[in-house]
């Protein structure tokens, strides 16, 4: 397979859930895993979760966490600006610009009873994704069938 090929099946499958597999023609898959990834992020976002913003304060869990909301390509951006009205990715620190309000949005959200499994649930779909782009770079370089 050329580089091209899988160059544009991993990007794909990071633009749109299961979109590699489509361009891979494995449209079962694709189809499959579209659906079950939107599922899971909806859900997240329905029980309030939030997308994690990198915090001096945690950096390596909180850099880990952005990084798996990140893997879930352009939908990271929705729940961005759901969670914090804003592209925000890490938060300022203390006395800065911005600081406040963030933190006022992320409290917000963590009086929510259902806030932990909201964000649990954004965190899966954000990793789910990241297998997808995974296999698809498998399917794509011919190690998988």
């Amino acid at each position: 397979m050329s580089p091209l090929r899988t160059l544009l099946a991993c990007t794909l499958a990071w633009l749109v859930p299961g979109g590699g597999h489509l361009y891979l023609k494995r449209p079962f898959k694709g189809v499959t895993f579209f659906c079950l990834v939107l599922l899971t992020f909806f859900l997240g976002l329905s029980l309030h979760g939030r997308a994690y913003l990198v915090d001096d304060e945690q950096p390596l869990l909180s850099a880990l966490a952005t990084f798996a909301n990140v893997g879930a390509g352009p939908l990271d951006l929705l729940a961005r600006t759901w969670t914090y009205q804003e592209l925000a990715y890490r938060l300022p620190p203390d006395g800065q610009p911005g600081h406040d309000e963030l933190q006022a949005r992320m409290r917000a959200r963590v009086l929510e009873p259902s806030y932990e499994y909201g964000t649990t649930f954004i965190l899966t779909a954000g990793l789910m994704n990241i297998l997808l782009i995974l296999d698809a770079f498998d399917i794509a370089i011919g190690r998988k069938d």
